[in-house]
């Protein structure tokens, strides 16, 4: 699979060890264009290189946003065309970890606002709710029982890839609905973010519907 990441902090090296791992191609890009990425490409090896935004969404079957919050209308505002793009959000609308790094955003959940910056693609939330090195450590040639990955979206085909995505990653999607009840749950205001552990999926399933009870 060939993997564009926006984003090439902490989240998006993290992402592209897991994936370059797996055998996946990943063309990185951010703010500062591809010359900048030259030294970090080399260290993931032959699997991986760098574009600008536009290169880095063209001719990938799917596209990680993996920026932060406040950078990402600017960064994904230089692709022309969004149609059809296989979008996952990773990002949370916060600056830093603890309460004082929350973006209030009021009520709106954060995925359908990131959907908006990307008219017609084709958004799934992963990969935000558990801190990168737990997430790390949980997958991967190190990934064990503990391996649950939230994911929400309201494109039954998109979330089959991202799923099969994580599997590949030594990892197991758990479907917590669509981006607004399901972003919702796995966004900064919902019960299934921050939590400080991968866990087995049965527990991520059991959590999932302990939380879909509270919000009944």
């Amino acid at each position: 699979m060939k993997i564009g990441i926006i984003g090439a902090g902490r989240m998006g090296q993290a992402l592209t060890g897991l994936f370059v791992e797996a055998g996946h191609d990943v063309v990185l890009a951010n703010s500062r264009g591809p010359e900048s990425l030259a030294e970090l490409t080399a260290r993931f090896g032959e699997h991986a290189s760098a574009a600008d935004v536009p290169g880095a969404v063209a001719g990938s079957d799917l596209v990680i946003l993996a920026t932060p919050w406040g950078r990402t209308a600017a960064a994904v505002s230089v692709v022309e065309d969004w149609s059809g793009v296989v979008v996952v959000d990773t990002t949370n609308n916060r600056t830093k970890p603890g309460p004082d790094g929350l973006i209030d955003i009021g009520d709106r959940v954060s995925s359908e606002v990131v959907a908006e910056l990307v008219p017609g693609a084709r958004l799934v939330k992963a990969f935000n709710t558990t801190p990168i090195p737990f997430l790390v450590k949980g997958l991967g040639s190190s990934a064990g029982e503990d391996n649950a990955v939230y994911i929400a979206g309201d494109d039954a085909a998109a979330k089959s890839l991202v799923g099969a995505l994580i599997a590949g990653i030594g990892g197991e999607a758990v479907d917590t609905g669509g981006l607004h009840t399901g972003g919702w749950l796995q966004g900064m205001s919902g019960p299934l973010a921050g939590t400080l552990e991968m866990i087995t999926p049965t527990d991520a399933r059991a959590r999932l519907a302990k939380a879909l009870e509270q919000v009944r």
